[in-house]
């Protein structure tokens, strides 16, 4: 089994995990996780993280994402997507071409505290957020900050608004739809939701689960280099191996560096400890 990674054309009606589950099968690989979950009701770029891809995740994909999404306006779920009831609607109004432009700068760039939706994965007192939700249960969802690099209008209708927006790891596209939807007035959802890159691995990537094999699995090396994330190669690795601290002569200081033996097998992660001093983040890459 080789490690790596594959990059996943996600369609719809089908759950992240769901997914990962028919790949084991038709590569009969039992090893193998995903990285950034999608909803069932989104598409698009899902990675999926072979044998020691899996240690390799947070480092290799902690990346800014991209999306192409719409919003549809006047009305609201409980899932903030349109899986949800309709828990309120508003009489519609007029909104200018001009009103959606300047929405559109105002987020372009912007950092702010977002409220994650009460429909997600993230643990509250070690229960997830979807589990209080089904329970009716109350609970205080913390705001994270997260930042919106960029944002470009592709359609609008008085109804609907379709952009595409680069993100920051962490940010909700549910939660951004409804912000942007307050930023016009009014109250929206999540209509279409297409993931079109996670990090440096956009659609071109990609292939949908049926045509995919074992061909398609980038190995590690090869995926680092994708990311333009740093690795070093040197012909004795004991002492990464070993995890111990190490003196490293770079040109300028790296907060992450992978370190590979000279067959170019991965064999561990190094994070600055103080310039030139590194040391271990994580070992066994090659075991």
């Amino acid at each position: 089994m080789k490690d790596g990674i594959i990059v996943i054309d996600k369609e719809l009606n089908l759950s992240s995990n769901k997914v990962i589950q028919q790949l084991k099968r038709k590569l009969n690989i039992k090893k193998i996780g995903h990285a950034g979950t999608l909803d069932p009701l989104a598409s698009g770029v899902l990675i999926a993280l072979i044998g020691n891809g899996t240690k390799v995740s947070d480092y290799l994909l902690n990346d800014q994402k991209s999306y192409q999404f719409t919003i549809q306006l006047f009305s609201t779920t409980s899932t903030l997507d349109a899986e949800g009831e309709v828990i309120e609607q508003q009489e519609p109004f007029t909104i200018s071409l001009a009103e959606v432009q300047k929405a559109v700068q105002y987020f372009s760039g912007l950092t702010y505290d977002q409220v994650p939706p009460i429909y997600s994965a993230i643990k509250v007192d070690g229960q997830k957020l979807y589990e209080y939700a089904l329970k009716k249960e109350a609970v205080t969802i913390k705001s994270r900050t997260i930042t919106i690099n960029s944002m470009q209008l592709l359609e609008f209708e008085n109804d609907k608004i379709k952009l595409v927006v680069d993100v920051s790891k962490g940010t909700y596209i549910r939660s951004l739809a409804l912000d942007f939807a307050k930023q016009l007035k009014t109250i929206g959802f999540v209509s279409k939701l297409r993931r079109i890159s996670s990090g440096s691995f956009n659609l071109d990537y990609a292939k949908k689960i049926a045509e995919i094999t074992a061909q398609d699995i980038i190995p590690l090396n090869k995926a680092i280099q994708i990311a333009q994330k740093p690795i070093i190669k040197f012909q004795n690795t004991i002492l990464f191996e070993q995890g111990k601290k190490v003196s490293l002569d770079l040109p300028t200081p790296e907060p992450i560096i992978f370190i590979a033996n000279e067959n170019d097998e991965l064999v561990a992660i190094y994070e600055l400890d103080q310039f030139p001093i590194y040391k271990s983040r994580r070992g066994g890459l090659n075991n």
